[in-house]
């Protein structure tokens, strides 16, 4: 549940079969079945798990395998220990470092530089063919799209759609994205874990609208570039699609092998 602050009550886990008892470890089903609940936010950001003496009930397993699950999810830095309290489910990083595609405000104002955005229009729309492929939905799902204009010291140096299943998108709208980038809210915000973001880049010519909201020629140069994050479970969350103005805006990275 998206922004939902309240801690769930794990009552009673079902206990493995013997048929999955053939192929896989106890220790990874108490892991996988925990590491579910984690990464579906049914255990919160800074929830304390049940007991290991709850969770060897609640799976019909002995307390050494428990200990084999804990050990493997803190190993994955899902969960943290805390001496004489329990275990709890680690919080994302306060502040995430993104770069600037993904961390346009973050990286903009680490440079001493003014970032602010303008939230342009709300609508209801359909999932183009692009939009579908990067979602991995049916072309003509029903999306919340959210057009954007990003400025820099007050001038306009992006614009683009944001969109999504329409709860999400209300999710992120309500936690201001004219002053957020979309990453650090979906991380530190809504308690998702991300995993990855897949950019696709290229170069097209401004037209006549994009050229008159970034102050351009219409056959000025734009970046185009698409983002998709993607959860700890590998699903796309959200579609971006930002035009930046290749005079103020370039991007740099360090690929290390």
């Amino acid at each position: 549940m998206i922004g939902c602050t309240k801690l769930p009550i794990i009552e009673r886990m079902p206990t493995p079969s013997k048929e999955s008892l053939s192929t896989v470890s106890l220790f990874a089903q108490v892991q996988a079945s925990l590491r579910a609940d984690i990464l579906a936010n049914r255990l919160l950001p800074g929830a304390k798990l049940p007991s290991e003496a709850a969770l060897e009930t609640s799976f019909g397993v002995s307390r050494i395998t428990v200990r084999q699950a804990l050990s493997a999810l803190h190993a994955e830095g899902l969960i943290e220990k805390v001496n004489g309290k329990g275990s709890f489910v680690t919080r994302p990083d306060e502040a995430p470092h993104l770069g600037p595609l993904t961390g346009f405000y973050e990286h903009m104002r680490a440079g001493g530089d003014k970032a602010r955005g303008k939230t342009l229009s709300v609508r209801e729309g359909k999932a183009s063919s692009v939009a579908a492929e990067a979602l991995r939905i049916e072309p003509g799902t029903p999306l919340l799209k959210a057009t954007l204009l990003r400025f820099v010291n007050d001038e306009p140096i992006a614009y683009g759609v944001l969109q999504a299943e329409p709860a999400l998108t209300r999710a992120l709208l309500a936690q201001d994205l004219n002053v957020n980038d979309v990453m650090v809210i979906l991380e530190t915000r809504l308690g998702y874990r991300l995993k990855s973001s897949h950019i696709e880049a290229g170069a097209v010519a401004a037209g006549k609208m994009r050229a008159r909201l970034l102050e351009v020629n219409e056959a000025a140069p734009l970046l185009r570039i698409r983002f998709t994050p993607h959860d700890a479970t590998g699903n796309p969350l959200v579609f971006s699609e930002m035009y930046f103005r290749a005079d103020r805006f370039s991007y740099k990275a360090v690929l290390k092998r």
